[in-house]
């Protein structure tokens, strides 16, 4: 097979406008884009005569699109949340969660070496979950240099190709001198992912009700699409589709947090467009393919609010549309960028052979038109350094060869990584001690040269402990949109020293065993709604 060149034969769910499946179809690639895709019977393209399909055997998929996730904390695992919460500035300060995550991921974020073994090990966790994009992971160095990492799966922050505008995204509530200028910020961008009335109190909806300008005016454009969303009432889903915003939807994070999730009848009812992220693996799904059987359990909960090619819609072509990226990405169509997952079999119904997949199911991820994650016998076009990786039985390789590759990794291989996290995650307070006697960032071209230029991670989940509580807007009454403290919610400056040692989070559902017995241990999901999402294995 020439090397710019090649084909995938398989069933092919295109996910286009029509939801054309190809029963059996073949996708023909050339570099990284897609230049047709026909049944197996057609004719090759011209130039593609003497180029032989791969026979995948199974079912081929656009990539998965994430659109909410704090990558760097995805190698922590499953926390007990202790008690069911109103809104996210309650639980962030307090001494179980610095002590399990933030506390850890500060000491994780600064130690050398260990933030590159982080972004290797995420992406890994993303692609062979079949993630071909998600969020980004914010580097600094100590050049004082700060920079998105640049890695195999796509980042909605930052493309790098100028047909994929950069979506902004922000954690806390926005703060603006008035809003109108936040609506014209929005106006800035093709998509903003902003995390919006996370919670379920009535101070979590104030920071939605804030965004209204005056009566029938709101800070509110086509380009927002509100992550999370939970404590929004029917009117104010109509108000985002009203507007033609969107939203993410987090399922299972907002269920193990405060006990209920997004009103997902209501954003149905009200025709908002919906996409799907996994949060982070401390609360949420380990990767976007859990997340969608986490979604599409909880939809049939619900009586059945969203059909399963509705699901897979959320990951793939509903997602691109809220990226503005649907023109190039989210469905299998000639001309497209070749991002692809092949989920194993070919018979019955394709969605539901997504749907209940797990990573074992997933053969091969192409991103870009290059193969990253696959079988042996689907792994043509992986140079001689691709990494094996093995898992409940199966066997996978890993393509890390990146003539861009980030420095920051060049060179890091997944099992390397997998070990500096797990040495210092079993040894976080001697690590904090070693943090603490470090020598400072250097100041000056002198004190740079006498140091080995080091990458740490920026957190983007853990802002000062209190700026949830405040305001979005400056208004006449400054207090309606602020979120309630709980009761004990007290800022602690937690020793790092003694911080416990820690397990690193397994890379897949399928080799974890305590995954689904941590989830059904959580005490603020119902157990009508546990059985319904973790059915017995």
């Amino acid at each position: 097979m020439q090397a710019n060149k090649r084909a995938y034969r398989g069933r092919i769910v295109q996910m286009d406008a029509t939801f054309t499946v190809l029963r059996d179809g073949i996708v023909w690639i050339e570099a990284n884009r897609i230049v047709a895709v026909a049944d197996a019977i057609a004719n090759a393209p011209s130039g593609f005569e003497h180029i032989q399909p791969i026979m995948t055997g199974g079912t081929i998929f656009p990539g998965l699109i994430e659109l909410h996730n704090h990558l760097a904390y995805d190698v922590l695992r499953l926390w007990e949340v202790p008690k069911q919460y109103g809104n996210r500035g309650q639980w962030q300060g307090t001494p179980e969660y610095q002590a399990l995550v933030s506390g850890p991921m500060k000491v994780l974020g600064k130690a050398p070496g260990i933030a590159p073994a982080i972004a290797r090990y995420t992406e890994a966790k993303c692609l062979l979950g079949g993630t071909t994009t998600s969020q980004g992971l914010t580097l600094f160095s100590n050049s004082g240099i700060k920079r998105k990492y640049r890695g195999l799966i796509r980042n909605a922050e930052e493309s790098l190709d100028s047909n994929l505008s950069d979506a902004m995204a922000r954690i806390p509530d926005y703060e603006a001198k008035d809003k109108e200028t936040f609506l014209r910020y929005l106006k800035n961008y093709k998509c903003f992912l902003l995390h919006l009335s996370e919670g379920i109190d009535e101070s979590a909806r104030n920071h939605f009700l804030s965004l209204e300008i005056e009566p029938d005016t709101w800070a509110i454009a086509p380009s927002l699409t509100g992550i999370h969303c939970t404590a929004l009432q029917p009117e104010d889903f109509e108000r985002l589709a009203q507007n033609g915003a969107g939203m993410v939807w987090s399922p299972l994070s907002n269920l193990m947090l405060y006990g209920k999730t997004a009103g997902i009848k209501a954003a149905r009812s009200a025709g908002v467009r919906i996409g799907l992220g996994s949060d982070w693996s401390p609360t949420g799904s380990k990767n976007l393919l859990h997340e969608m059987k986490i979604a599409w359990r909880y939809s049939e909960l619900e009586g059945g609010v969203f059909s399963q090619r509705e699901v897979v819609a959320m990951a793939t072509i509903s997602a691109a549309g809220l990226l503005r990226w649907d023109r190039y990405l989210g469905s299998i169509e000639t001309g497209k960028y070749a991002d692809l997952i092949v989920v194993r079999g070919n018979g019955g119904d394709p969605y539901d052979s997504l749907l209940n997949a797990d990573e074992t199911g997933i053969d091969l991820v192409v991103v870009d038109g290059i193969p990253r994650c696959a079988r042996p016998d689907l792994a043509a076009g992986f140079t001689t350094s691709s990494e094996p990786f093995e898992f409940t039985g199966e066997k996978r390789l890993i393509n890390f060869d990146d003539a861009a590759a980030d420095q920051a990794v060049a060179g890091l291989s997944l099992s390397a990584a997998e070990g500096a996290l797990q040495h210092a995650m079993s040894n976080l307070g001697t690590l904090a001690d070693a943090i603490n006697r470090m020598k400072p960032f250097a100041q000056g071209p002198a004190d740079l040269a006498e140091q080995k230029e080091e990458w740490t991670l920026e957190l983007d989940q853990d802002e000062p402990y209190d700026f949830n509580l405040r305001t979005r807007f400056d208004t006449a009454e400054p207090t309606s949109a602020t979120l309630r403290l709980s009761e004990d919610m007290v800022p602690m400056a937690l020793p790092l020293t003694s911080l416990k040692p820690q397990k690193l989070d397994a890379l897949t559902v399928a080799e974890d065993a305590t995954y689904y017995q941590t989830l059904r241990a959580q005490r603020n999901i119902s157990d009508v709604t546990k059985l319904a999402l973790f059915p017995t294995l």
